[in-house]
């Protein structure tokens, strides 16, 4: 019996903090969608993105106010109830500056945005969106969605889990030169077409493989499938290679139809914490003839979970999401149910 061998992948802090969304936009931007960079964040803002309670307060006048908000604190509903914690509050005194700012960007970027941190995008909390999206109009909507990702507690809590330097791994920040600049990135907001979103693997700048990012079936792509690999190889070893500063990275691409122009939607670093979709790492390190890989109606079973299914929520809350009577009533009976 054979078996495969664990190949390991060297990855750098140097690897992880050149993917920052900070570090690549500027040198792709003109293959990226137009995006603002808030940094550094306040430190009351990443404790409040970290914390486990959502609790924000109504935007009015340019100020924000607790009176009518469908997400404030649901204890406060619940018969008067007080466990005497408080929930960690987005408060005009402590974020005025930064709320300005998100609020500006939105404004600047066309009246919608989708944001993210250095890494990660908050397409796991979608769920508490109404409309299931990442679509912002509000800085409100940002504080939600990005309070509400496990993505995002990840790139505050273990930016560095994936590194692993002298057969050693890191887990965290370990001093003070691994100290994170955080930043908060607005990107206009784009109504994409999932299917044609890809994730291309490279490494020692050559491209190893290429995978569709929806793991959903599509049929026209099959047809388009060869023209597709062509257009993104051609981009890749065009505007991407060398200009990273690294030789070793995973880009997500879309492909806009039927111009075939190609944005850089992220850059991450290569390391096994990125999903390889389609492929599997051994594969990829192996080096395997590169393709373009799809679902199809033969593999379309082994990839039928849902996505970020981890993350998400009973169907209760999400028709709830958008109701805060239907939210306060659904809370009234979780504390019921807890109490008994």
């Amino acid at each position: 019996m054979s078996y495969a061998t664990f190949t390991p992948i060297e990855v750098t802090k140097a690897h992880v903090l050149g993917c920052a969304y900070s570090q690549w936009y500027p040198k792709l931007k003109a293959h990226a969608v137009k995006s603002i960079i808030l940094k550094p964040l306040p430190q009351e803002f990443l404790d409040y993105l970290a914390s486990d309670s959502i609790k924000l307060e109504n935007e009015a006048h340019g100020v924000e106010n607790n009176s009518d908000n469908e997400y404030s604190d649901w204890e406060d509903d619940l018969d008067g109830e007080d466990d005497g914690e408080t929930a960690p509050t987005v408060t005009i005194d402590q974020l005025q500056a930064l709320h300005d700012q998100i609020k500006a960007g939105i404004d600047k970027l066309g009246g919608a945005v989708t944001p993210k941190l250095n890494w990660s995008a908050p397409k796991d909390a979608r769920w508490i969106m109404a409309g299931n999206t990442t679509r912002c109009t509000s800085p409100n909507d940002v504080y939600l969605l990005l309070n509400a990702s496990d993505h995002v507690v990840d790139d505050l809590d273990y930016p560095f889990s994936s590194v692993e330097e002298a057969g050693k791994s890191s887990q965290g920040v370990e001093d003070g030169t691994d100290k994170v600049e955080y930043e908060l990135v607005l990107r206009k907001w784009m109504d994409i077409n999932p299917a044609l979103e890809f994730r291309v693997f490279v490494k020692d700048n050559r491209v190893l493989g290429i995978s569709q990012r929806d793991l959903n079936h599509y049929v026209f792509l099959e047809a388009l499938q060869d023209e597709l690999k062509q257009v993104i190889e051609d981009f890749i070893y065009s505007q991407v290679v060398g200009q990273l500063g690294q030789s070793q990275y995973i880009v997500d691409v879309y492909v806009s139809r039927p111009s075939n122009k190609v944005y850089v939607v992220d850059v991450n670093p290569f390391s096994r914490k990125c999903d390889s979709l389609l492929y599997t790492w051994n594969e990829l390190l192996v080096g395997v003839a590169p393709e373009l890989r799809l679902i199809t109606e033969t593999n379309v079973g082994r990839f039928a979970q849902k996505e970020y299914s981890e993350s998400q929520v009973p169907l209760d809350v999400v028709d709830a999401a958008g109701n805060s009577e239907a939210m306060v009533e659904l809370a009234r009976e979780w504390a019921k149910l807890q109490a008994k």
